[in-house]
């Protein structure tokens, strides 16, 4: 038996082990260092989103985008696709997933806890709340993350030495940053202008909608002062005491005038271009086209020229996701029941959403069955197209002789038929 197990030796080739290459560049940060949130705490995101309806309701258009289509689990194994969709309904992922991609346009990241790493029976959301940072090693893979206990009022570490049972979700991802950034991530974060520091656009609405709210009130219920000259104090009493007990419609016999003013908001300020400004920063800095929302038909078919565009990012938000679950979740599970990904060939799809496309001939078949006006129609084509159309004064002049000339056509048809002669 030696000299067969020495031949066997001999003849035996080693198979080659190739190693990934490294890279030489590092990030920035490393496992020395714990890389916190910039600017903005993901607790500070959620309460701006709570306390924000624009923000509120761009959040919740794009999950509705994302999710309110079915996504579909297909592979080559009947048994493998079987087994994912049985799993996705006894761990009740769909509505989990629901939720963690509001987490992930909120904060910008989303973590999923596989409740056993060993086997994957179930998962749930980490609450991105308490995360208060992360350490990453020099490749930029994560080690561990750091969790705020309120309970118990310390940072404890999650993770170390088990980060497979966590699968990280990052909405964008450029840079080698160690978090994605929140959907509304540029009105969240205060900016420098010299040499100083301007505040969140979010906290500029806030103020700004305040101001409003004031100067509505104020202007309902002004500031007002009523002067009685040369009264003495007990007189001032009597006098302040009536006004108090005054009822509106109250008629007042008085031999002394008193001078009365108030204080009020300037008529004449203008205040339109500032809002218009704000609206416009929220559009853009939500990615979302509110108007789709929020206006007429003419600026919801303007808008729907944008549409086209929010609707390849949210098929790259469900591409990615897509893969993300695929590669952390599902392939473990099926590894764990004795598949092989690469055999299987797991897919997850989103159905497409039917989007139907507005063109000029739509607008105008929509118009000559009066679904809208034709004032409207013009404006679409004018918004649209670019076309040079004559003012709508102009047209409204012509259609009037024209109704005046077909009016006038009709009478002498009428006399003609009436009397049997032309007059």
């Amino acid at each position: 038996m030696g000299l067969f197990n020495k031949l066997a030796e001999a003849l035996y080739t080693k198979p080659t082990l190739y190693e990934g290459k490294q890279p030489t560049a590092k990030v920035v940060s490393s496992q020395y260092f714990r890389e916190d949130p910039k600017d903005v705490t993901f607790a500070e995101l959620i309460d701006m989103h709570d306390r924000t309806p624009q923000l509120a309701m761009a959040v919740s258009s794009y999950k509705e985008l994302i999710t309110g289509t079915e996504m579909v689990v297909t592979s080559e194994d009947e048994g493998a696709t079987t087994l994912i969709e049985e799993w996705n309904r006894n761990a009740r992922f769909y509505d989990k997933f629901e939720n963690m991609v509001s987490t992930l346009l909120i904060t910008g990241n989303a973590i999923l806890e596989k409740l056993d790493e060993k086997d994957t029976s179930d998962v749930e959301e980490v609450d991105m709340s308490t995360i208060m940072g992360k350490k990453r090693s020099d490749d930029g893979s994560e080690t561990l993350y750091y969790e705020h206990r309120n309970n118990t009022s310390q940072t404890v570490k999650l993770g170390e030495g088990v980060m497979d049972r966590f699968i990280e979700f990052n909405l964008t991802n450029y840079a080698k940053q160690p978090w994605g950034k929140s959907l509304f991530y540029s009105l969240a974060v205060p900016r420098r202008s010299g040499v100083r520091w301007t505040a969140p656009l979010v906290h500029v609405l806030w103020g700004m909608e305040d101001a409003m709210g004031a100067m509505l009130l104020n202007n309902a219920y002004p500031i007002t002062t009523i002067t009685y000259s040369g009264l003495n104090d007990d007189d001032l009493k009597k006098h302040t005491r009536k006004w108090m007990e005054y009822k509106p419609g109250d008629k007042l016999i008085q031999k002394e005038k008193p001078e009365i003013e108030f204080f009020e908001t300037a008529p004449g300020s203008k205040y339109t271009d500032y809002v218009t400004h704000i609206e416009k920063a929220f559009e853009i800095g939500t990615q979302f086209p509110h108007d789709i929302m929020t206006g007429d038909f003419t600026s919801r078919a303007s808008s729907e020229t944008t549409e086209t565009i929010v609707t390849k990012k949210v098929r790259g938000f469900q591409r990615y996701l897509a893969n993300t679950l695929k590669s952390k979740l599902y392939d473990p599970i099926l590894v764990q029941n004795g598949f092989k990904p690469k055999k299987v060939d797991l897919k997850i799809n989103f159905t497409t959403q039917n989007v139907i496309e507005i063109d000029p001939k739509m607008v105008i078949d929509m118009k000559n069955s009066n679904v809208i006006t034709p004032k409207e129609c013009r404006e679409w084509l004018r918004s649209n197209t670019g076309m040079d159309l004559p003012d709508d004064d102009i047209i409204a002049n012509t259609q009037d002789e024209r109704d005046l000339k077909i009016k006038k056509l009709e009478s002498i048809i009428n006399v003609i038929q009436n009397t049997g002669e032309l007059q």
